[in-house]
Formats: structure tokens, C-alpha cells, sequence
């Protein structure tokens, strides 16, 4: 016992030493996580609100037992916690800025896959398994598509927007930016022919499209270019029927 208690006291005289890179990993996974809480929100799982009081009550706790210094840990944590805070603005503004293509809105598609994922892997952690809870099924493919799908469904960028959908959603917008210039009846006309449709959310979108050209103040466009900018709507209608 003599022994034990003097190896004790010896580990616990100790200085402190440098993390580990297990530590260092253990630090940047905790962070990640934590960033990252509020997009598994948005992503359908429940996320406690006092999640950040929570996880720091537990993350001190658990590197209590490292034989790093407190000072030392609260400073990497910082670190690591800006470091990923960045990281993360900087994808997500990029690839939101970026998606105008197939090829690019597959890759914001794939992007928020691999959040829902870290998501799911912050579900089984040991702190956080009690403040991220995934609904029974959830698919980070499904769940990623609908949140990328909110964020681009007024641009007609959605995965559920057709080009025969995007196409009306054009008309719809030209209907009301150019109803002081080709009149209600016009107009009125326009919405009545390619605003119409049996399901409720492509019905919204048409419906939005127009209100956004009602709201616009910026494009004051003569008759004339109404006139051509309505022609080529109906042309790209016409084109996206036919495919």
C-alpha cells in the first residue's frame, strides 16, 4: 500500500506535459461537434438549448484526468473551436454561392451528407449522446437534401425543381416584375396560365416567384424588354415540355 501510495503521490507531483494527438483529436472531435450542433437542428434531430453550458461542464471533466494543464487545454479548445467555426462558414458560404450547376448542387447535397453524418456520429458520444438525439430512421441523404432543398428552392435550385417547374417559376417572376408595364389583365393572365398546379409546394414556389417580381424595385424594364423577356419564358417553357 506503502508503495502504491507513494506512486500515487509521485504522478500527482508531476508537471504537467504536452496533449497527446490523441488529445489533440479529442479536442478538435468535441469542437467539431459543438459547431456543428445547430445544422443537426436543422437537419431534424433535437439538440438541448443548453447545449454549449453542457458540453463544457462535460469536456472539463473528462480532460481533468489528462496531466495537461487546465490553461493549456481552455487554449487549444479556443483554438480548435475557431478553427472549425471558419472552416464551416467558409464551406457552406461557398458552396451556397457556388451551387448554379448540377454538378455543384450535388456537391452542397454532399456536403451537408457529410455534416448529417458527423451528426449521427455525435449521437453516440460519450457527451454528446445526451444532447444530440437522431429520430428513429434518420437518413443524413434524405435529411441533407430537404435542408439543402429549403435553402435553394426560391432560386429554383431545388432537386425537386424541374426545368419545366423553373422555367414557369421564370414566367411567374416576369408576370409580376413587368405588371406596371404590360398591365393587370396581362398579368393576371400570365399567373392564371403558368401559376397554377396540383401540388402545394410547387404551387408556392410559382406563387412566390410572382411576388418577388411584384416586390422588385430594381429592374424597371421598359415594355419592350417585358415583351422579349416574356417570349423567351415562353420559349424555355416550350423547350422544357418537350424534353
Amino acid at each position: 500500500m506503502v508503495r502504491f501510495a507513494a506512486v500515487a503521490s509521485a504522478a500527482s507531483a508531476a508537471p504537467a506535459i504536452a496533449q497527446t494527438q490523441a488529445q489533440q483529436d479529442r479536442i478538435d472531435r468535441v469542437s467539431r461537434f459543438a459547431v456543428t450542433s445547430p445544422l443537426c437542428g436543422r437537419l431534424g434531430m433535437t439538440v438541448v438549448r443548453d447545449l454549449g453550458d453542457q458540453v463544457e461542464t462535460a469536456f472539463k471533466a473528462e480532460t481533468s484526468a489528462w496531466q495537461v494543464d487546465p490553461d493549456t487545454v481552455e487554449r487549444l479548445k479556443q483554438a480548435s473551436i475557431d478553427r472549425v467555426t471558419k472552416s464551416f462558414a467558409i464551406d457552406l458560404e461557398t458552396a451556397s454561392e457556388q451551387a448554379k450547376t448540377e454538378a455543384e448542387l450535388r456537391k452542397l447535397r454532399t456536403m451537408f451528407v457529410a455534416y448529417g453524418r458527423m451528426c449521427v456520429e455525435a449521437t453516440n458520444d460519450p457527451i454528446f449522446s445526451r444532447l444530440i438525439t437522431a429520430p428513429a430512421g434518420f437518413d443524413p441523404q434524405t435529411a441533407a437534401t430537404a435542408f439543402a432543398d429549403s435553402m435553394l428552392e426560391d432560386g429554383g435550385l431545388a432537386s425537386w425543381q424541374t426545368p419545366a417547374i423553373r422555367a414557369r417559376g421564370d414566367m411567374m417572376l416576369s408576370a409580376g416584375t413587368c405588371r406596371k408595364r404590360i398591365g393587370k389583365d396581362r398579368s393576371d393572365a400570365l399567373a392564371a396560365e403558368f401559376g397554377r398546379s396540383e401540388d402545394a409546394r410547387t404551387r408556392e414556389y410559382y406563387l412566390k416567384s410572382f411576388d418577388i417580381g411584384l416586390n422588385d424595385t430594381e429592374m424597371n424594364f421598359t415594355l419592350a424588354q417585358c415583351n422579349r423577356l416574356i417570349a423567351r419564358n415562353r420559349i424555355e417553357i416550350a423547350k422544357a415540355v418537350t424534353k
